[in-house]
């Protein structure tokens, strides 16, 4: 059915700009679908909508869901249910703060608000602050400790449950905690299970302590914290091979989820970048690996043509394949290795007897190995996103193989010494930026326009054999 011509022309004017809304007949600012369309183009639309549908869950709900800020526009009706409200908090904590005032110290809408955001309990009335429940919004976000009553920031047990959850919550405990030895223990080593390169800023006394950083080591099977540590500890021998021993070898994904982590190791010392995604975004990609010390330990031959790390059933080893710059055997009873084409950046081809070409993986290997020997610490990163615009820019995206994907396209399934993280290749994964802060980004390997395959079959042969390695490797999602 063909809408009204001016109900057309006020739809197409507030999706343009949702502000419009405010321009439109009276009419029309009480009809759901104009107000819904300019709510949804603009975050305080529905200011301008009529009072009639300031009372509408549906519209508020809207609008809200664009902007918490929104719901200071919905009716004072609205504001005051008690299961509306609760819902609105459920979806965008930060709402709390235009509820009714009474709401703001009922604990069943608190507890929704701050279960989702313990910053929220910034918003609450100040009976709620001083109530015992004021644990589950430190627990969801350390430093929403410093909204709670000061009596709390002196109490050992809510002051343990924030840092706990957010380390730099320690500053605002109470002066007479900000020294507690347990505390600072434990606030440190919740920064560092976030971000291991903050133990170059903990207290000395920490830096010089042995036992913290074995207990650092422990829960984030980094060895490399040493070498944030002090200079004594960094020359203990008998303590860097219990650290070593202690965090293992293969693939470690404890900070899989950092958004600067890797980026902060490289500036701190000598960090490789192993495994580098190529794509559109190689190039790029190895501009941020290059502009600090550890560089990249994945080799590129552009034009030339090179062996893969496939030939038919075979796969290239954790070893030398000895295929680099060996002429090509006749077909007679060769190895199968040899089955294979070579491939340069632009085109692939077979290769003809007594040709000679290199082999990348065996130069990649060999190049890991001298990284290893000079002392740098090896890691792999899973995607080429280095940051939100590089995915529409470049088609960056993950390398990442779900178990049902790997069987449906007859792949490797992905199987790593210490396991995976929980997900692997499906879904989203969220990338904790700090402040706040996160990006979200999609897990699935995009498939390849050629081999119509998922992408990255190089980067899971890498990933594979650096698990093979007799170090710690750690493993990021970016770059």
């Amino acid at each position: 059915m063909e809408l009204p011509a001016e109900k057309q022309k006020w739809l197409t004017e507030v999706k343009r700009n949702g502000q419009n809304l405010q321009k439109a007949p009276e009419h029309l600012k009480n009809d759901k679908d104009v107000v819904l369309a300019a709510v949804e183009e603009h975050r305080l639309a529905l200011q301008h909508a009529s009072e009639e549908l300031k009372k509408n869950k549906d519209v508020v709900t809207a609008a809200v869901e664009k902007d918490p800020r929104a719901f200071t526009f919905a009716s004072e009706e609205l504001k005051k249910d008690i299961s509306f409200v609760k819902t609105v908090v459920q979806l965008k904590p930060k709402a709390l703060e235009f509820a009714a005032d009474a709401l703001k110290q009922n604990k069943d809408v608190v507890m929704a608000a701050v279960q989702q955001n313990g910053e929220a309990l910034q918003y609450a009335a100040a009976a709620f602050k001083a109530e015992k429940e004021v644990m589950a919004a430190v627990q969801q976000n350390g430093e929403a400790l410093q909204y709670a009553a000061a009596a709390f920031s002196a109490e050992k047990e809510v002051v343990m449950a924030a840092v706990q959850q957010n380390g730099k919550a320690l500053q605002f405990a109470a002066a007479t905690l900000k020294t507690d030895k347990e505390l600072v223990q434990a606030a440190w080593l919740q920064r560092v299970l976030r971000d291991g390169t903050e133990m170059q800023h903990a207290p000395w006394i920490l830096r010089n302590n042995r036992e913290f950083l074995i207990k650092a080591v422990a829960a984030t099977r980094a060895p490399w914290l040493l070498k944030l540590s002090s200079e004594a500890l960094k020359q203990d021998k008998e303590l860097s091979e219990h650290l070593k021993a202690l965090a293992g070898t293969g693939l470690v994904f404890t900070y899989y989820h950092s958004f600067d982590c890797f980026h902060n190791m490289r500036e701190a010392f000598l960090a490789t970048g192993a495994s580098a995604p190529g794509g559109q975004a190689y190039e790029e990609v190895m501009k941020k690996l290059n502009e600090t010390s550890g560089g990249s330990a994945t080799v590129w031959f552009d034009k030339v043509h090179v062996w893969g790390f496939a030939a038919g059933h075979w796969r290239h080893p954790s070893t030398d394949c000895g295929r680099d710059m060996v002429p090509v055997p006749p077909p007679e009873g060769r190895d199968p290795m040899w089955e294979a084409m070579v491939e340069s950046r632009i085109e692939r081809l077979t290769p003809e007897v007594g040709s000679q070409h290199p082999c990348w993986c065996c130069r990649w290997l060999r190049v890991v190995k001298e990284k290893i020997e000079a002392g740098a610490v090896i890691c792999c990163v899973v995607s080429n996103i280095y940051d939100d615009s590089w995915v529409d820019d470049y088609g960056a995206g993950s390398s990442e193989v779900s178990d049902r994907v790997a069987e449906h396209y007859g792949l490797k399934r992905d199987r790593f010494r210490n396991g995976r993280p929980a997900g692997w290749g499906e879904g989203s994964i969220e990338i904790y930026e700090g402040r706040g802060r996160t990006h979200k980004y999609s897990r699935v390997a995009p498939m390849h326009p050629h081999t119509k395959l998922p992408l990255g079959e190089g980067c899971r042969w890498e990933r594979e054999a650096l698990d093979n390695l007799d170090c710690t490797v750690m493993a990021f999602f970016m770059p």
